[in-house]
């Protein structure tokens, strides 16, 4: 931003108090057009003695400007051939904080994938592939499930995952997931009820998704949830039948990466919905039908 732009930026942000709601409208939509860099600005200003309206409209702006950021790099996700889980996981957590240092988080996970990355070859077993992979991701990194009971958006966020070496069902499962990728193992999520698992596939996920591709493919499923422990299809069937779900093909089969965000934006919205966050709640809603 040019000397310039910063000082007719400062100008528009002192006009936040503006009590006509029209002029107020086109002041506020000029400063959104800056983008990003409004962001610091818009927080030195907060952060002085004002009255809750000038607040509540810094807020509100701060917010437009992530979403519109966030829409942007899930508009240019959605049309990429492959669609990594990183790069999605990044914008929905800094969609959620403003002073998220997007670099720093990137190259954080990059250091976990190297460290698997290392360790495995094309030698090992599928199994000991993935004892390698727990071993790097709980011991080395330190990585833990939180309590279920405690879940809040802050657990859905890769910046906490990272920093507090803590996640929920899905948080720590997505990123466990985005490693072993990465890492070149053959790992793809299912789409538990209530739940978040993975399935190592042998030679891949198949274009064409079949019932039973799961019999010659798909040699076991892991659960990031609990250290990664490994287990087959009838410890599946037994969890349905506790929770008393009909045993139905989809609860077996790995899904796209899309549809992984998906639900991952639907369970953030539940919670915003609950915590009476409605700004954000509208916000994920609009992410979500891009993936539609």
């Amino acid at each position: 931003m040019t000397r310039k732009d910063s000082g007719e930026l400062k100008a528009l942000i002192y006009l936040l108090d503006e009590p006509d709601e029209d002029l107020y409208n086109q002041v506020r939509d000029k400063i959104i057009a800056y983008g990003q860099d409004v962001i610091n600005l818009l927080e030195e200003r907060w952060s002085s003695d004002l009255e809750e309206r000038e607040i509540t409209r810094i807020e509100d702006i701060i917010d437009q400007v992530l979403l519109n950021k966030s829409i942007d790099g899930l508009n240019d996700w959605i049309k990429k051939e492959k669609k990594d889980l990183l790069e999605p996981f990044l914008i929905l957590s800094a969609y959620h904080d403003p002073d998220f240092a997007f670099e720093e988080y990137k190259k954080s996970v990059e250091r976990i994938i190297k460290d698997v990355w290392l360790e495995i070859n094309d030698e090992l077993t599928a199994l000991e592939k993935i004892k390698i992979m727990n071993h790097v991701f709980y011991n080395v990194h330190g990585f833990k499930s939180i309590n279920s009971n405690s879940t809040t958006i802050s657990s859905y966020l890769l910046s906490n995952v990272l920093r507090l070496k803590r996640g929920n069902h899905l948080s720590l499962a997505i990123l466990y997931l985005i490693v072993a990728q990465n890492a070149g193992l053959p790992l793809f999520g299912v789409n538990l009820p209530h739940h978040f698992i993975l399935s190592y596939m042998e030679h891949g996920i198949p274009e064409n998704t079949k019932e039973n591709y799961y019999e010659s493919r798909l040699l076991f499923y892991i659960n990031p949830f609990n250290d990664g422990v490994i287990f087959k299809r009838n410890e599946i069937e037994l969890y349905l039948k506790q929770i008393k779900l009909d045993i139905l093909p989809e609860y077996f089969l790995p899904i796209e990466n899309i549809l992984i965000i998906k639900r991952l934006i639907r369970e953030m919205m539940v919670l915003q919905k609950k915590n009476n966050n409605l700004k954000k709640f509208a916000g994920l809603k609009k992410l979500l039908t891009i993936l539609d």
